[in-house]
């Protein structure tokens, strides 16, 4: 059963529970180091990952941190948002389209993060999403905000507004875009039955259909992320990108984004 107490010892935060902003960014980023991403779960599901998506915050409390698993984002998603609402914070469910390698973007509702206002400000909070993104939460401005030698801006595009992350030295790219919508569950359980064949679900399902295991977990100053056979390592304004074809290599990145060597 969900016990804030108990989450904040897990992730290691010992700060005030005032709900500020730099206490947002330093919980934001301890659990982001503490709690990986996984989907090997869920991999088999393909959209019907969404089964799950209204199953309570003490479902994902029992497997985030009681049986210390990795998660999906509406895992994530859905116990962060408990954790900053008992903090006082003003929490609201959004969802993006994320960009492909074509440089399409995927169905709005493809992805599922939080919106946390702060005054006057809104921040971007996404504990869920693989990677890379960012490790600590970004606010919606187009001023340019770095972390850890990348840059990060939200910017406007027609209706929505786009998240962009840019390495040293190289050109923003997009990674998400999102109209900041309050969002329902039940419209991600109208995906798993089959409900939205809009054609954007088609080259973005591609790889849950297709089983791909993906891994990722932040680290002080930086993020892992494993795709596949492809590893990604974000740290000091770089992405270094190799591919593990050896297979004892492959398992020990596994164990080590999963926190399962220490």
């Amino acid at each position: 059963m969900f016990d804030l107490g108990t989450y904040l010892k897990h992730i290691g935060y010992t700060g005030t529970l005032e709900p500020t902003a730099d206490n947002l960014r330093e919980l934001h980023k301890k659990h982001m180091m503490t709690v990986p991403f996984d989907n090997s779960r869920n991999a088999a599901k393909g959209l019907a990952i969404w089964d799950d998506v209204d199953a309570g915050t003490d479902v994902f409390f029992d497997a985030l941190i009681t049986q210390r698993r990795g998660g999906i984002c509406h895992e994530h998603s859905g116990l962060f948002r408990a954790v900053l609402t008992e903090l006082g914070y003003d929490v609201t469910v959004v969802s993006s389209g994320v960009r492909g390698a074509n440089g399409e973007f995927g169905h709005d509702l493809e992805h599922m993060f939080n919106l946390v206002r702060i005054g006057d400000d809104l921040w971007l909070s996404d504990v869920g999403f693989a990677g890379p993104s960012f490790i600590e939460p970004v606010r919606v401005s187009a001023e340019v905000q770095s972390q850890f030698g990348f840059d990060y801006r939200v910017v406007e595009d027609g209706a929505h507004l786009v998240l962009e992350r840019r390495v040293r030295g190289g050109e923003w790219l997009a990674v998400y875009r999102s109209t900041l919508e309050e969002r329902d569950l039940a419209e991600w359980k109208a995906i798993s039955r089959g409900e939205n064949d809009d054609p954007f679900w088609h080259w973005a399902g591609e790889m849950i259909a297709a089983g791909t295991l993906i891994y990722g977990r932040a680290y002080e100053t930086g993020q892992l992320l494993l795709v596949g056979r492809r590893y990604l390592r974000a740290e000091d304004g770089r992405d270094e990108t190799r591919v593990l074809a050896k297979n004892d290599e492959y398992q020990a990145v596994i164990r080590h984004v999963l926190l399962q060597d220490a």
